[in-house]
C-alpha cells in the first residue's frame, strides 16, 4: 500500500530532477586567463604535494600561508579564483585544456628533477671514486 503512494511521487521527482538544467555561470568581469589558471593550478598542486609530506614543517616554520602566497603572487583574491574556477568548470572543454596543460607541465617538471637527481648522484659517485683512488695512491 505504501509503495503505491511512493512510486508516483518518486517518478515526479525523478522527472523534475532530470529535466533541470544547470544555469551557466556568468563570465566574471575579472576572469583569470587560461594561462594564469594553468600556472595557479600548477603552484597549488606543488604546494599540495609539499603539505602532504614532511616538508610542511618548512612552510610552517617560515609561516608561509600557501593560499595567501598564491593570491599575492598572481594578484588575485579568493573570490576571483573561485568565480573563474567555477566558470571554467562549467565550460568542460576549456577546463579539460587547462588541466591537460597542468598535468603535462607537472610531468615535465617531474622528469626534469628526476634527471637532475640522477646527474647529481652520478657526480657524487665519480667524486667518491676519485677520492678513493687518490687516497689509495697517497698510501
Amino acid at each position: 500500500m505504501k509503495l503505491r503512494k511512493i512510486i508516483p511521487y518518486s517518478i515526479v521527482l525523478l522527472v523534475f530532477v532530470s529535466c533541470y538544467k544547470f544555469k551557466e555561470p556568468e563570465k566574471p568581469k575579472n576572469l583569470i586567463s587560461k594561462a594564469d589558471m594553468v600556472n595557479i593550478l600548477i603552484d597549488l598542486k606543488i604546494i599540495a604535494s609539499i603539505t602532504a609530506g614532511d616538508d610542511v614543517k618548512v612552510l610552517d616554520s617560515n609561516q608561509v600561508q600557501s593560499q595567501k602566497y598564491i593570491y599575492k603572487k598572481y594578484n588575485i583574491d579568493s573570490t576571483q579564483f573561485a568565480l573563474s574556477n567555477n566558470y571554467y568548470a562549467f565550460h568542460l572543454k576549456d577546463y579539460e585544456d587547462i588541466y591537460f596543460k597542468v598535468k603535462d607541465s607537472l610531468e615535465a617538471l617531474s622528469r626534469f628533477y628526476e634527471d637532475l637527481e640522477l646527474k647529481e648522484l652520478k657526480e657524487k659517485r665519480t667524486q667518491d671514486s676519485l677520492k678513493a683512488i687518490t687516497d689509495a695512491a697517497a698510501e
